[in-house]
């Protein structure tokens, strides 16, 4: 564990020894980043699918309000830090604070003890953060604070490690606005041992049980209509009606690359998710899941292909049949992705000997 150095004023720590690990979603770059200075380098992919992150969920906008309609690729914020943790053998801590001192002083302590804070934020109010929308569910790996910054990691599209003035930093901690804001949110490992580095001798166990976990409640349709599989074939039901939302020449695009580019958006997770496959398959040796891999690979490309169209929908010379034509698409992609989670289902449990 590296020692951390005061900074700035005494209220203030950076962490010594710290080296940046930028990632492609935002919660696995957090957790990434944590594990990594305490001695554990698992790839992003591992985490991810260790972490049962893969998932979809479907929000609807609301009544009378200029809200687009949100479909995201993944559970909800903290839960893949939690599930992996957990797969690892690592105790993870989670705090919240009512007010800003309190926040500061839990991150402080947690600094000095050597370790990395994951932080959830408003992206509204990140300096480096070309959105100018608040999205409050954005998580930094925080490795130091001192009298006027804090030194934090966001993801490779966000420029990696990023030196946040304080008061911006506090500001996006403690926002409550956008979507499922948790102000003053705060996680780090444990005091307890760590786990030792990963290996294929480590992880190997912990693949099916984590597989089995994420395709069971994909495909767990007692979650009601907004989670899983049933969100995906919600959206798909309702994406025609879209065609009715106010400036839909604009939102409508707008939702296409909200799927393509967001963290939280669809087609970012199935990628990452057939990359923990390919990551499992070389952990376990396991040939069955050759047929996943190629699954999932024909699923990144239905995405492409659906987001590609989504997003061509200002241009359409008939704008209905191109929204019916999308809704076809995203129920194809819906079709795969049930088959190919119950093909998972099927042989995780076959693998764990469970039901």
């Amino acid at each position: 564990m590296s020692a951390q150095r005061p900074a700035g004023r005494s209220g203030g720590a950076v962490l010594d020894g710290f080296r940046a690990a930028p990632g492609v979603h935002c919660e696995t770059t957090m957790l990434g980043n944590m594990l990594r200075h305490a001695g554990v380098d698992v790839p992003e992919a591992l985490v991810f699918g260790l972490g049962q992150g893969i998932d979809a969920q479907f929000f609807p906008p609301p009544p009378h309000a200029p809200v687009p309609p949100m479909l995201t690729g993944r559970v909800g914020p903290g839960l893949i830090a939690e599930h992996a943790c957990a797969a690892l053998g690592i105790g993870l801590v989670t705090l919240r604070e009512a007010d800003d001192a309190g926040a500061h002083a839990q991150a402080v302590a947690a600094l000095s003890a050597g370790r990395v804070v994951g932080v959830t934020v408003d992206i509204f109010h990140l300096d480096y953060f070309a959105s100018r929308t608040h999205f409050s569910a954005h998580c930094l790996a925080l490795q130091g604070l001192d009298d006027s910054t804090a030194y934090v990691v966001d993801t490779t599209q966000q420029g990696g490690a990023q030196q946040l003035p304080l008061a911006s930093f506090v500001r996006a901690r403690a926002s409550d606005e956008g979507f499922m804001p948790s102000p003053r949110l705060h996680w780090h490992l444990d005091d307890g041992p760590v786990a030792p580095a990963g290996s294929t001798v480590d992880l190997a166990p912990r693949i099916w049980p984590a597989v089995q976990g994420a395709a069971a409640r994909f495909l767990d349709r007692g979650r009601g209509a907004e989670r899983g599989i049933a969100a995906l074939r919600r959206a798909a039901e309702e994406l025609p009606g879209w065609r009715r939302l106010p400036r839909g020449e604009a939102v409508i695009p707008e939702i296409a690359r909200f799927w393509r580019f967001a963290g939280t958006g669809g087609t970012n997770f199935r990628g990452l998710y057939a990359e923990f496959l390919a990551e499992a398959h070389a952990l376990t040796g396991d040939a069955e899941l050759l047929p996943s891999l190629t699954a999932f690979a024909e699923i990144v490309a239905a995405w492409a292909d659906l987001i590609d169209h989504l997003g061509g929908y200002a241009g359409a010379p008939d704008r209905s049949a191109h929204l019916k034509e999308a809704a076809a698409r995203l129920h194809a992609v819906a079709d795969a992705e049930e088959a190919a989670f119950t093909r998972l289902l099927d042989l995780s449990r076959d693998r764990t000997g469970t039901v």
